[in-house]
C-alpha cells in the first residue's frame, strides 16, 4: 500500500501521525510525507513596488517558511523510519488541496491520511476545509483522523500497534463490499473489535396503508440484510474473532451510524465511498461526508482508485 501523509505540523496532524504509528498497516506499506508551503501572498503590482531591501526581506521570509517545512517533514520522516516504515518526504507549494491531490496522483497513492480540524460547535457550519475538499476530490481512499479526547489514547512502543475498535458501515453496495475487503485484509492486533452495522429506513416513515402493502417485502428485505451481515462476519473472522453485527432502523442512516460509533467507543469508522462523476462532485451531504464531518472518531472513506475496475 502507498500512503500519502499530509501534515501541517498542527496538533490535528500530530494526531494523524500517532494514528499511523498505532495502526496495523502491512509492513510492505510505503509512506510519502508531504507538507505544503503557502508563500506570503503578493500580487504583481505589489511585487513591482518593492525596493531591493524589501525584496530581500520577502525572499528571506519565504525561505524561512520553506526551511521550516523541510524540517517538519524531516522530523515526521524520522519518526516513521524509527517505527520501521520506508518512504520519502516532499515539500510542495501553493494551494494545499491541489498539491495533495497532485502528489497523490503522482505517487499512485492508495490512501491519503490527514488530520481533521474537528466538528465542535460552530465548526459544524464551516465548509471548505482541506480535509473536506480532499475527501471530495481524491481519486483514492482518504483517512481523516480526529484528535482523541485527552487521556484516551494509550502509548504504544515503536514498531508495535494498538488494538482497534472499528465500525464498518455496510449496505451491500459495491462500495461497502470494498470497505469489507479492506477490513478483512487488515492484520489487526489481538483484542481488536469490528462492529458491522447496517441501517434500514424506518417503516413508520410511510403511511399506514403503504406499510400494510410493503410489510412482507420489508421483512424479506430485512432478512436479506441480516444474511449479508452474517456473510460479513464470516469474511472478517480471520482478521479478528471479535465481530458483532447490528441491523438498525432509523430516519437518518448517518445519524444511526454516528450514534452506533459513539456507543461502541469506536476508534474508526470505515465506510465505502463511490467515485463521483464531475456533476456529483458538487453534491454534498452524502453519508460518507457526514461521517467525516461529524464523527468523533477517525473515518476511513474507502474508494476504488481510478485505474481499478468499477
Amino acid at each position: 500500500m502507498n500512503i500519502l501523509f499530509a501534515t501541517d505540523g498542527s496538533s490535528h496532524a500530530e494526531a494523524a501521525l500517532n494514528f499511523i504509528l498505532r495502526f496495523p498497516f502491512t509492513r510492505e506499506t510505503t509512506m510519502t510525507v508531504l507538507t505544503v508551503v503557502d508563500a506570503i501572498p503578493m500580487i504583481q503590482p505589489e511585487l513591482e513596488s518593492l525596493d531591493e531591501e524589501q525584496n530581500h526581506a520577502l525572499e528571506s521570509a519565504n525561505k524561512v517558511l520553506r526551511d521550516d517545512a523541510a524540517a517538519l517533514v524531516d522530523r515526521v520522516g524520522d519518526r516513521l523510519r524509527e517505527d520501521g516504515w520506508s518512504g520519502s518526504t516532499r515539500v510542495g507549494s501553493g494551494d494545499p488541496v491541489e498539491e495533495i491531490l497532485a502528489v497523490a496522483e503522482e505517487t499512485n497513492a492508495d490512501l491519503i491520511v490527514l488530520g481533521s480540524h474537528g466538528t465542535g460547535g460552530i465548526r459544524r457550519f464551516l465548509l471548505g476545509s482541506v480535509s473536506d475538499q480532499v475527501l471530495e476530490y481524491a481519486e483514492c481512499s482518504v483517512l481523516i483522523v480526529k484528535e482523541p479526547e485527552p487521556g484516551t489514547m494509550q502509548p504504544v512502543e515503536a514498531g508495535t500497534n494498538a488494538a482497534m475498535r472499528i465500525l464498518l458501515a455496510y449496505d451491500h453496495s459495491e462500495a461497502s463490499d470494498k470497505a469489507l475487503e479492506l477490513c478483512a485484509d487488515i492484520p489487526l492486533e489481538e483484542g481488536s473489535e469490528i462492529s458491522v452495522v447496517s441501517v434500514m429506513p424506518l417503516v413508520t416513515a410511510y403511511r399506514q396503508d403503504i406499510r400494510q402493502h410493503i410489510n412482507d417485502i420489508w421483512l424479506q428485505k430485512k432478512q436479506v440484510m441480516q444474511d449479508g451481515l452474517d456473510d460479513a462476519v464470516r469474511a472478517l473472522k480471520w482478521a479478528t474473532p471479535n465481530v458483532k453485527t447490528h441491523l438498525l432502523e432509523g430516519n437518518s442512516v448517518s445519524n444511526e451510524l454516528l450514534t452506533a460509533a459513539e456507543e461502541a467507543g469506536s476508534d474508526m469508522i470505515v465506510v465505502g465511498c463511490k467515485r463521483k462523476t464531475a456533476f456529483k462532485r458538487f453534491l454534498m451531504g452524502s453519508v460518507t461526508h457526514r461521517m467525516a464531518r461529524y464523527a468523533r472518531c477517525s473515518v476511513w472513506a474507502v474508494r476504488e482508485k481510478k485505474d481499478e475496475p468499477v
